[in-house]
């Protein structure tokens, strides 16, 4: 027994050098970056917020809250709580299956000489699996309620276990009359256990809706075995707690909050088969994200077929513990299925409670292949450990090393490299919702989402022009991979009217930086060239060998005709040695689409590859019959070959 409980510990110790490890190494991701704002709101945004807006209950928030106001709201103190919780499910399903095989031990775990000691080896299998499982590693290092929850319905079932295994003993040991058993020590620890569990019970219940799954599992058990066996005296207590659940759990499904009857997940899925959420779920399970998608289709079917046999050969010997694993997967497998037909409403993680049943399975699977002493089940028992430790050790090395895997992008590098270069007057805009940006932000440029839906609105532009009057510097984060605002409206209305000063690479992000017209309207060297129906305000030239060219339009009524600009490099004999011919504004913005007053900022760059003194020629013409547009100077003098002359330039080396 000492022996035993030193593994715990040192597998326990395992579990929580695996989540510690590199545990602020990679910046919150979205969710993350919400939860740790969201907890820190006032008490009334954060009630509000928990009522209309998050989907899950409120008892992970509240518990969050008091936990950032100790320890902080930093990247590793805020995922530290996680980690308790995750390392937590560890002895905790030890425990359960301690719980589960004590008292009366299946002859499923018998040895050949009759000792019923094996269940051991499961609860010490089972928490090597939890321990070392990338998935539940996966979450224990993040900022979201995927830990609490499971630790929480781990131990509710501890308590279910051990309240169900005393009215298996008062029916095996027929304890006196109803009179003098419930006036018996007996009856006292039957009942504190029973209370125990209904305050594990409702603790879960008010971490994720879905526990209402399980807790369907363990009613579905409690008849199959209790009132089919007509044990009326268990049904009653059993149906006292059931009755209390309700009461302290309804209230708030009905009146307190309106997100579990509207609630639906942007990126869950809907309509998902049946035998593809089951096959991703184990899949996913046992080798987590951070793996190629071909490996988690090679495994789930060995898997999904190993999970079956062993099933069927739990049955064989111990229907009950058959029967609770076996509701235990399938009914919440079976309820999110249901509910996900007509909404977006599966994903993985929303079954993470089940989760440790899997691996109790596996768990049982181990131990009844070296109860047998023969060299084929030797073999059989070291691919089964190998193939956990290496699946494992693989997806974890993904997860802690290579940067594809990683669960969020460098937000931190980011907002690092903005902080460097910020100066008063500077706004955040990002066209995607992203709550990390706000989250590394904190206490330096105030951020803004726009669009503020997926598609931008004519309100959008709005915004974002009386932005343009108020900041004189944006900084612009576009959505990467391009899933929110897909034709990039927002960037090309920043575009428009803003003067791009600066853009460059972080991790995936491609940040950029436009001076708005209070910061470049100093900058720039007026000209007042009129082309056709459109006005050369004035132009700005940056770089040596690779020139930026920027010119600022102004209309003063509708041109009718879509009209390409032409900027040249001419030497001396006037051949062109670099040109960039386009539609204005990088080809987003048609002249036909000026509108008369506002004034248009328009790039091109020019790369030179020469040396010597150059000319920088701007002109119009239209593309279909290659006619230039008239050109008159600021004296309305008509300028040879229809273009304007903006400046020369020596390039030396």
């Amino acid at each position: 027994m000492k022996k035993t409980l030193w593994l715990v510990i040192l597998i326990t110790l395992v579990a929580f050098i695996l989540r510690v490890y590199r545990l602020d190494f990679v910046s919150l991701r979205g969710d993350e970056s919400f939860t740790v704002i969201f907890v820190q709101r006032t008490w009334e945004g954060l009630w509000r917020g928990i009522r209309f807006i998050e989907p899950n209950p409120p008892l992970y928030y509240l518990l969050l809250r008091a936990w950032v106001a100790v320890a902080g709201a930093s990247e590793f103190a805020t995922r530290y709580f996680s980690v308790f919780f995750g390392v937590l499910c560890v002895p905790l399903l030890y425990r359960l299956v301690c719980e589960m095989f004590t008292l009366f031990p299946s002859r499923l775990l018998s040895t050949q000489n009759g000792n019923n000691g094996n269940w051991r080896s499961v609860a010490l299998f089972a928490a090597m699996l939890i321990a070392i499982n990338p998935y539940q590693i996966w979450h224990s290092q993040d900022v979201r309620n995927y830990t609490l929850w499971p630790s929480l319905s781990l131990a509710a079932l501890i308590f279910f276990w051990r309240w169900w295994r005393l009215e298996i003993g008062s029916w095996k040991l027929e304890v006196g009359n109803r009179t003098s058993q419930a006036r018996s020590p007996y009856f006292s620890i039957v009942i504190l256990n029973l209370l125990f569990y209904f305050l594990f019970t409702a603790a879960s219940l008010y971490t994720h809706y879905y526990d209402t799954f399980i807790l369907i599992a363990e009613n579905a058990f409690v008849f199959l075995f209790a009132v089919l066996a007509r044990r009326w005296k268990t049904v009653a207590r059993w149906a006292i707690a059931q009755v209390a659940l309700v009461l302290v759990y309804a209230p708030w499904v009905l009146f307190g909050t309106n997100r579990v009857a509207t609630y639906g997940e942007g990126s869950a899925y809907g309509g998902v088969p049946l035998w593809e959420q089951f096959s991703r779920t184990i899949a996913t399970f046992v080798v987590s994200d951070t793996v190629p998608d071909a490996l988690k289709t090679i495994v789930w079917l060995p898997l999904a077929l190993a999970l079956v046999a062993i099933l069927i050969s739990v049955a064989r010997h111990d229907r009950a513990r058959a029967a609770f694993l076996f509701l235990w997967i399938a009914i919440p497998t079976l309820a999110l299925f249901a509910i996900s037909i007509g909404r977006p409403l599966f994903l993985e993680r929303y079954l993470n409670a089940i989760a440790p049943a899997y691996y109790l399975v596996f768990a049982i699977g181990l131990a009844q292949i070296i109860k047998y002493r023969l060299p084929i089940t030797k073999l059989v028992y070291a691919a089964g450990v190998i193939f956990f430790l290496a699946t494992s050790a693989f997806a974890l090395a993904n997860y802690y090393c290579d940067p594809a895997y990683a669960k969020a992008p460098d937000w931190r590098a980011l907002a690092q490299f903005i902080a460097a270069r910020q100066q008063p007057g500077d706004i955040v805009i990002q066209n995607f919702t992203e709550m990390s940006a706000i989250y590394y932000q904190r206490g330096s440029a105030p951020v803004m989402t726009l669009p503020k839906d997926f598609q931008p609105t004519p309100d959008d532009a709005k915004t974002l022009r009386r932005v343009m009057t108020e900041y004189r510097r944006i900084w612009f984060i576009p959505a990467q991979p391009d899933w929110w605002d897909p034709d990039h409206v927002i960037e090309n209305l920043i575009s428009r009217y803003a003067d791009r000063e600066l853009e460059t690479r972080i991790s995936v992000f491609r940040p950029q930086l436009y001076l708005t017209l209070r910061e470049f309207e100093p900058k720039i060297i007026p000209i007042n060239a009129r082309l056709g129906n459109a006005t050369l305000v004035g132009y700005r030239i940056e770089g040596a060998r690779n020139l930026h060219v920027v010119l600022y339009w102004r209309v003063a009524q509708k041109i009718a005709t879509d009209l390409t600009v032409f900027a040249h490099l001419a030497d001396a004999n006037e051949r062109v040695v670099a040109q960039q011919d386009s539609a204005p504004v990088r080809g987003t913005y048609p002249t036909s689409a000026w509108q008369p007053g506002e004034l248009i900022v328009d790039a091109y760059d020019l790369q030179v590859d020469a040396m010597g003194t150059f000319t920088i020629l701007v002109g119009m013409y239209d593309s279909a019959t290659l006619a230039r547009v008239p050109v008159f100077d600021a004296n309305n003098v008509r300028q040879p070959n229809d273009r304007v002359t903006l400046t020369q330039i020596t390039i030396s080396q």
